[in-house]
């Protein structure tokens, strides 16, 4: 039989990170947040760390919209781990595009335009991973989207115009820091006849 192989304490810094965030979500309680560590942090065998990474982070479901409530979706893929970077340009998304769980973006006097009400989001809940400097950042999100801001700001303003959450809809942290630059977060309806419209009857 072969022997296990011990986790590094990075593997197990990275799990510890991306349960942190389910339990920021309300997807994990403080105590089985608890729980789990205990296991994480003593087992000498990395088969166990994929054990629970498999659990809590495999997506099985289809993309859901970003402006249609009412969906059931699987816990969060993995956060993603390349980072999209600009200096001096423009990082533009719009239309009809897929928003993974975890986003990481860094920017240096550029400018970031993340248009959500025709997105398609991957998990329940989608972290922005936000490190700006001298930058400008708009988001858009379609009503029922909720948008938490836990980003930390220095010599930056940051206004988030956000709804309650609508039931079964997806939801969108910020986190990271901006220094010198401004964060805009507004809520508008979905473009067209979209899918907010037709199930709201409008």
């Amino acid at each position: 039989m072969s022997r296990p192989i011990p986790p590094r304490d990075a593997d197990r810094e990275d799990l510890q990170a991306n349960l942190t965030r389910l339990v920021g979500a309300g997807r994990l309680t403080i105590a089985e947040f608890d729980e789990i560590m205990d296991v994480v942090w003593s087992t000498n065998d990395k088969a166990v760390l994929d054990q629970i990474r498999a659990r809590y982070f495999t997506y099985q479901g289809p993309p859901v919209p970003m402006s249609q409530p009412g969906q059931v979706v699987q816990p969060p893929q993995a956060p993603s781990s390349q980072p999209v970077s600009s200096t001096m340009g423009t990082i533009r998304r719009t239309g009809q595009w897929t928003v993974p769980a975890h986003s990481v973006f860094k920017l240096t006097g550029s400018s970031m335009y993340l248009d959500l009400r025709q997105a398609q989001a991957t998990s329940p809940v989608c972290t922005f991973d936000i490190n700006a400097t001298g930058s400008s950042i708009e988001v858009i999100v379609p009503p029922g989207v909720y948008v938490e801001n836990r980003l930390r700001d220095f010599l930056s303003s940051v206004d988030v115009q956000t709804t309650s959450p609508a039931p079964g809809a997806p939801r969108v942290i910020l986190t990271g820091r901006v220094k010198g630059s401004s964060v805009t977060v507004v809520t508008r309806n979905a473009q067209g006849p979209g899918l907010w419209q037709r199930i709201m009857g409008g």
